[in-house]
C-alpha cells in the first residue's frame, strides 16, 4: 500500500461523494417540485379540467424557484448542522452509538488487552493511539472514527472481546488501521454529514402527518392539501433514504476488501482476520447492532451492523462469504459457533528489564530518504512485535506512569527536565505554573527519565498523550501553559524540545477543539517555499551543529533531492520556535502528493555525512507525524 497514493485517492472519493450528493440533491429537487405542483393542479381541477391540463397550467417559474432553492439549502444547511454536531471527531460518533471510554487506567482484564493491542499497533505503526471504546453489544463489530490520526477512536462490542482471541481481536484492529492509514475515516464523518441533510426532507414530512394527524381532510380542504404534501414528502424522503443508502454502498464496499487485505498483511496471518469473519457468520447476533443510531454510521463498521431491505443492493460491506474466500481462497464454508475465551495468562505487561539496545526484533533501518518515504503508513508483524518490546522495556515506573492522566503529565515534565541546561530555573517554572501537586509528583520520574534510552521516548510520549486526553480541559490549558513556559525559558531552539512540544501539544490541541484538523489546500510547493525553507534549515542546523559549512551542504542535498531549486537556506538568526512552528502548521496544509517531497529532503538532510543520529531519526519521525504522515520506529545504520 502506497501511504500517499491512499491518501490521495481517499480525497478523490470525497470529490466522487460530492458529485453524488449534487446528483441526490437534484433528483430530490425534481421530485419535490412535481409534488408542489401535482399538489396545485389537484386542487385547481373541475368537472370540466382533466388533472394534465391543470397541472401543465400549474407550471409556475415562481413556485419551481422557491421550491427548488429550498428544498437546496434545507439540504445543504441539515448537511453543514451535522457535520458541525460530528467537529469532535472520533468521541462524538462512539458516544452517538453508546459506546463508552476505556480509561487508560483500567484493571479490566478484557479491556486490558484491547488497550494493549491498539498501543502495540499504533507504536509499530508511528501514529497517535487511538482511544477505546467499548458497545454493550453482544454481536461481533468494531469501527474507527475520526477527523484525523490526532482524534481518532476505535470502538469494539463487548461480544468481540469475550468471544474472540487475541490475535482474532488484532485482525479486527489491523482491519480499523487499514482504514484510519488510508484516510477513509474523515470521509465518513463527511458521509453521515451529507446523508443527514437528504433525509431531512423525508423527516418534515412526518412531522407534518403528525401534526395534521387529528384534523379531517375533504377533497378540496386545505389541509388534506397539506397532508397529502406531507405524504409525498415522506415519499420523496424515502427516495432520499434510497439515495442515501446507495451512496453509502458505492462509497464503501471496495474499500472493505481492501481493509481486509491490508490486515492479512500487517498481521502476516489470514486466520487473524478470516477466523473473526468465520465467528460472525456462526453467530446468532452476527456482527447486528441494536443501537438506535447503527444506521447512521453503518458504512464504517468492520461487518454489517444493521439489515436492509435489498441488502445485495444497498449493503455497505461485501457479502461475508466473499470476504472470507477472498482472504482464505481453501475455505470450506464452514462458520465457526464461537465461545466465551478463557484466556490463560492475564494481559498485564510484566517487569522487562531489557534495555532497548538489547531488543531482540529491530527496526527497520534507515539507510536512504527512498527508504524512509516507503516506511510512512506501513505498519508489519515485525514492526508490532518491536513495539511490544519497546512498551515492555519502559521502566515500569514511567510505563504505569503513562497510563494515568495524573501522573502522565509528571513524567512529560520530566522528560522536558532531562532537555534543559538550566534545570533549576525549570523545577521552579513547575513549582510556579503547574497543578500544586505536580512538582512532587515530577521527582517520582526524574531518576528513570534522565536515564531513559533516547529510543524509548517517542513510544513513552504517546502513551502519555492517550492518558491526556482524559484530563478537563482546564487542566490541560494549564498543562499547557506550564509546558510552554519551560520550552520559552531558555530562549533556544533546541528541537529535542520541540518534539515534546509539538508532539504532545498538537495532538491534545485537537482532542479538546483548540485547533481544527488541517485541510488539504496547496497544491504546488511554491505555495509554502518559505514555509519549507526554514523547517529544512533549522533541521540542517541542529543535525550538524558542530559545522555551518556541513550544515548548507546537507540543505543543497535535501533541496536537490526534491528538485526544489529556488529554496535557499535561511540564516540562524532569523529562525525560532515561533517562525518553526508556524511553518509547520502551513505544510500540514499540503495536499498528500507533495507531503512525500518535503520529507525526502527532510531525510536526506539527516543523512547527508552518513551518519544519521538517533536524535535526527526522531525529529523525522515527529515531523512526519504533524504533518499526518506516520512512520514506524525506525533504526540508524552504524
Amino acid at each position: 500500500m502506497n501511504f500517499f497514493k491512499a491518501q490521495d485517492k481517499a480525497r478523490q472519493n470525497t470529490t466522487r461523494l460530492v458529485v453524488l450528493f449534487a446528483l441526490a440533491i437534484v433528483s430530490l429537487v425534481l421530485l419535490t417540485n412535481l409534488l408542489f405542483i401535482g399538489t396545485f393542479a389537484y386542487m385547481g381541477t373541475n368537472e370540466n379540467d382533466s388533472f394534465i391540463y391543470a397541472f401543465t397550467h400549474a407550471i409556475d417559474r415562481d413556485i419551481i424557484i422557491v421550491v427548488s432553492v429550498g428544498v437546496s439549502l434545507l439540504i445543504i444547511i441539515g448537511s453543514i448542522y451535522k457535520t458541525l454536531s460530528l467537529s469532535k471527531g472520533g468521541p462524538a460518533i462512539a458516544e452517538m452509538l453508546g459506546g463508552q471510554l476505556v480509561p487508560q487506567s483500567t484493571t479490566d482484564h478484557q479491556e486490558r488487552k484491547l488497550l494493549n493491542v491498539i498501543e502495540e499497533m499504533s507504536i509499530a505503526a508511528g501514529m497517535p493511539i487511538p482511544k477505546a471504546y467499548i458497545l454493550n453489544e453482544s454481536s461481533i463489530n468494531a469501527f474507527a472514527a475520526g477527523q484525523s490520526n490526532s482524534n481518532a477512536v476505535i470502538g469494539v462490542t463487548r461480544g468481540a472481546l469475550t468471544q474472540l482471541t487475541r490475535d482474532e481481536l488484532q485482525g479486527v484492529i489491523a482491519h480499523e488501521f487499514s482504514h484510519i492509514l488510508n484516510g477513509d475515516m474523515r470521509l465518513n464523518l463527511r458521509l453521515i454529514g451529507i446523508l443527514h441533510g437528504i433525509l431531512l426532507i423525508g423527516i418534515i414530512g412526518e412531522h407534518i402527518l403528525r401534526s395534521f394527524r387529528y384534523r379531517s381532510s375533504g377533497k378540496k380542504d386545505n389541509g388534506g392539501a397539506i397532508i397529502f404534501i406531507g405524504i409525498g414528502l415522506l415519499v420523496i424522503g424515502y427516495a432520499g433514504t434510497f439515495f442515501g443508502k446507495w451512496i453509502k454502498a458505492s462509497v464503501s464496499r471496495q474499500r472493505e476488501y481492501l481493509a481486509d487485505a491490508s490486515a492479512v498483511q500487517f498481521t502476516r496471518d489470514k486466520d487473524t482476520i478470516a477466523g473473526a469473519l468465520k465467528k460472525i457468520g456462526g453467530l446468532s447476533e452476527g456482527s447486528l447492532l441494536e443501537t438506535p443510531s447503527a444506521s447512521e454510521y453503518s458504512h464504517a463498521y468492520f461487518s454489517n451492523g444493521v439489515s436492509f431491505f435489498l441488502d445485495s443492493m444497498f449493503s455497505t460491506h461485501p457479502p461475508l462469504t466473499n470476504r472470507i474466500k477472498q482472504i482464505d481462497p481453501g475455505w470450506n464454508g464452514q462458520f465457526i459457533a464461537p465461545k466465551p475465551i478463557k484466556e490463560s495468562e492475564p494481559e498485564v505487561a510484566t517487569k522487562n528489564h531489557t534495555t532497548a539496545a538489547g531488543i531482540a526484533v529491530t527496526a527497520a533501518i534507515l539507510t536512504s530518504a527512498e527508504q524512509a518515504i516507503s516506511q510512512i503508513g506501513t505498519l508489519n508483524e515485525t514492526n508490532i512485535e518491536y513495539a511490544q518490546q519497546l512498551i515492555l522495556s519502559l521502566p515500569d515506573n514511567l510505563r504505569f506512569a503513562s497510563q494515568s492522566a495524573y501522573s502522565a503529565r509528571a513524567v512529560i515534565y520530566s522528560l522536558l527536565i532531562r532537555e534543559q541546561v538550566d534545570k533549576e530555573n525549570t523545577w521552579k517554572l513547575i513549582n510556579e505554573f503547574a497543578d500544586p501537586a505536580m512538582p512532587d509528583e515530577t521527582k517520582k520520574y526524574y531518576t528513570d527519565s534522565m536515564t531513559l534510552d533516547e529510543t524509548l521516548i517517542l513510544p513513552l510520549l504517546e502513551l502519555c498523550v492517550n492518558a491526556l486526553r482524559e484530563l478537563s480541559e482546564n487542566q490541560y490549558k494549564q498543562f499547557k501553559y506550564t509546558i510552554e513556559m519551560i520550552v520559552k525559558a531558555d530562549k533556544t531552539i533546541d528541537l529535542n524540545e520541540w518534539v515534546i512540544q509539538r508532539l504532545v501539544l498538537q495532538q491534545l490541541d485537537e482532542h479538546f477543539s483548540l485547533r481544527k484538523p488541517a485541510k488539504a489546500k496547496y497544491a504546488y510547493l511554491g505555495a509554502v517555499k518559505k514555509d519549507a525553507e526554514i523547517l529544512l534549515s533549522l533541521l540542517a542546523y541542529i543535525e550538524h551543529k558542530d559545522n555551518e559549512i556541513h550544515a548548507k551542504e546537507a540543505f543543497e542535498l535535501g533541496k536537490k533531492e526534491i528538485g526544489a531549486n529556488a529554496f535557499n537556506i535561511i540564516p540562524k538568526e532569523e529562525l525560532s520556535l515561533n517562525t518553526l512552528n508556524t511553518a509547520v502548521d502551513h505544510l500540514m496544509e499540503l495536499k498528500p502528493l507533495l507531503k512525500p517531497r518535503i520529507l525526502k529532503a527532510c531525510a536526506k538532510i539527516i543523512l547527508a555525512d552518513g551518519n544519521a543520529t538517533r536524535k535526527g531519526v526522531e525529529i523525522f519521525r515527529t515531523i512526519s507525524t504533524n504533518l499526518d504522515c506516520p512512520v514506524p520506529p525506525l533504526n540508524i545504520k552504524t
